[in-house]
Order: structure tokens, then C-alpha cells, then sequence
């Protein structure tokens, strides 16, 4: 890659705007190294600001043009907003809202939707609920059913641990015991080997660029991307906050039952081949099961559940399963 594809100087299209979502602002950013590049709307977990780490996916915009959104709970839009009731179907219901707005000032009918983890879920919900708004559906981390992922995933988890003689996760698992988990505190002392990053990831988040680096520890002056007069909470707080308010609705997800197997979109599944936390075999059914225009599983090598900061492999995946069928979206309008 050159130096334009690692997003060096300003995008041609950068626009931050609070947007009014269903009658709340939210925080909303445009960003693009192209103005006919298709849109790529990102949807992370609960609680969710990802909108601060523009300068990571800056070499996605050349590819496609990003919107992210700090959803309800998290980032700017907390800071605006404060606390405010969650539920996925708020969630889902301020997603569509938040794209038929991107859809507008981009001008086009449609957009793609990454659903990462938690988020996966909403974007799901997305798809299935406006067809209309969606040119291709992306799931990472996908959960499909929470309740069977988190046995498996335990269960490979301790396996892995067992493998490779680590004492410490193996007696930290064994303490947590199976899920599910009766308590917060328990689950999350579960969760930092179940969604423990794999060498693979580490490796691509220790490989950024120095420019990046500096940009993710203190954005740049004039950053559009930031809203200009707000102190921006704590990101791992507001996500904590944001899952336990969701949890009893994620636990017991289900996608078979909740959101069917028939969609009007493309569904691609862009998995790491190492997730221990969403693992990828009910994925596999789930998908196997589906009804849409085209059906896809890829895996990312190396990757696990946050395989989407693999960066630069995420972006070729979406580059060779995603663009051409948004692309294909675009010409059949």
C-alpha cells in the first residue's frame, strides 16, 4: 500500500454533524477519500463511540465511504444526552434512522452495514427490518445465539488453555465455572480469556504507523471527527455501562427465533478463524440455514473476535466479498 492508502491528508469528504435521530441528537461522522465510493455504515457493541478512532479506519475510506455513529449511551452522544433508556430495539430503530440520514447527505438509496459483536445484532435487525436502507449486510464477532456460543465458547476456550499449559486462565476459568453467568463481575473475569486477542491481532494493532498511533493518542487539532466543546466520557465505562443495561437481551438472543432466516439483502459473515467468544460453528449453521440474494462465511485467518482491527486483512475481505455486491446494489437501483 502506498501512503494514500493508509489515509495520509485530509479525506475529500469529512463531515461530524449531531444528528437528529428519532427526535434525540446523536453524533454522526461522513468520512470518505472519494466521493462515489459506496457507504459502509459501522455499527459496534453496545454503548459504542468508535467515531474518535477515525485515523484507524482512514485506510477503509478508500475503499468506501464510513459512517460511524456514537450510539445512545456512548461518546459524544452521551456527553450531549446523558444517560438514556437502551434495548436492541431502540438500538435498531435509531440504526435505521441514523442510516436513512447518511443515505441523504450522501445521496444514495442505499448502504452497506458492519455489525461488529454486540452490534452485529442491531445491524442484523437492520437488515431484516429495511431492506430498503441496506445494499449488503456484514457480520464480525457475529452472535447468532448467545446462550449456545458462550458454552462452546468456553469450552474451546478452556481446551486452548489446557493446549498450551496456561495456568492462570486455566484456573481463572475453572473458577468461573460455565456459563451463564449469574453476575457481571463473573462474566467479565470469563471474558478476558474467552475474548482474549490472538497473536495475530495483537501483532496488526502493534504494526500501526506511527501517524495513526499519534492521531489515536491525541487527535489532531482542527479533528472534525471530535465534536469541538464536549468532554467525551470514558470509552470502556460507557461500554460497561451500556452492555449490563442489554445484557438479559443479549444472553438470550436468538437469531433463529427473534429475526428468522429469510432476508432481501446479501448476508456476508467476515469471521476470525480463532474466535473463542462468538465461535464461528453456529455461525457456520446459522448461515448454512439462511434465505437471501447470496450467502457468505469467510474467515480471517489469525483472527478472533476483534479480527475487524486486523485492519488491513479486514479491508481486503470486505474488498473481495462486500464491494461487489454493494456495487451490484447501487446499479440495480
Amino acid at each position: 500500500m502506498n501512503a494514500s492508502d493508509h489515509g495520509a491528508g485530509p479525506p475529500a469528504l469529512d463531515q461530524a454533524f449531531f444528528g437528529e435521530v428519532r427526535g434525540a441528537p446523536q453524533w454522526i461522522t461522513l468520512r470518505g477519500a472519494h466521493a462515489g465510493n459506496p457507504a459502509l455504515m459501522m455499527i459496534f457493541g453496545p454503548g459504542a463511540a468508535l467515531t474518535r478512532m477515525a485515523p484507524f479506519f482512514a485506510p477503509w475510506e478508500q475503499a468506501f465511504t464510513l459512517a460511524q455513529w456514537d450510539q445512545p449511551g456512548g461518546g459524544a452522544t452521551f456527553a450531549r444526552n446523558g444517560d438514556e433508556p437502551l434495548s436492541l430495539a431502540r438500538l435498531a430503530a435509531d440504526a435505521a434512522a441514523v442510516a436513512e440520514i447518511a443515505c441523504a447527505r450522501l445521496g444514495v438509496a442505499k448502504l452497506a452495514v458492519l455489525g461488529v459483536s454486540g452490534g452485529s445484532i442491531v445491524a442484523l435487525m437492520l437488515a431484516k427490518a429495511r431492506p430498503d436502507l441496506v445494499a449488503a449486510f456484514v457480520g464480525t464477532g457475529q452472535i447468532v445465539h448467545w446462550a449456545r456460543q458462550a458454552a462452546l465458547g468456553y469450552r474451546l476456550s478452556l481446551e486452548a488453555a489446557k493446549a498450551r499449559g496456561d495456568a492462570a486462565a486455566i484456573a481463572a476459568l475453572a473458577a468461573a465455572g460455565p456459563p451463564p453467568y449469574a453476575d457481571l463481575a463473573t462474566e467479565m473475569a470469563a471474558s478476558l480469556y474467552l475474548n482474549a486477542r490472538t497473536d495475530a491481532e495483537r501483532d496488526a494493532l502493534a504494526a500501526l504507523d506511527a501517524p495513526t498511533a499519534a492521531a489515536l493518542a491525541a487527535p489532531p487539532a482542527g479533528a472534525r471527527y471530535l465534536p469541538a466543546g464536549l468532554e467525551l466520557p470514558d470509552g470502556r465505562t460507557r461500554g460497561a455501562a451500556a452492555y449490563a443495561a442489554l445484557r438479559g437481551e443479549i444472553a438470550a438472543f436468538d437469531a433463529w427465533a427473534q429475526v428468522g432466516l429469510q432476508f432481501a439483502v446479501p448476508m456476508v459473515f467476515l469471521q476470525g478463524d480463532q474466535d473463542n467468544y462468538t465461535p464461528t460453528a453456529e455461525v457456520a449453521a446459522y448461515a448454512a440455514a439462511l434465505r437471501a440474494p447470496a450467502v457468505r462465511l469467510e474467515l480471517i485467518e489469525g483472527g478472533g473476535h476483534s479480527a475487524v482491527f486486523m485492519r488491513d486483512a479486514f479491508l481486503d475481505a470486505l474488498r473481495l466479498h462486500v464491494l461487489p455486491l454493494v456495487t451490484k446494489a447501487r446499479s440495480d437501483v
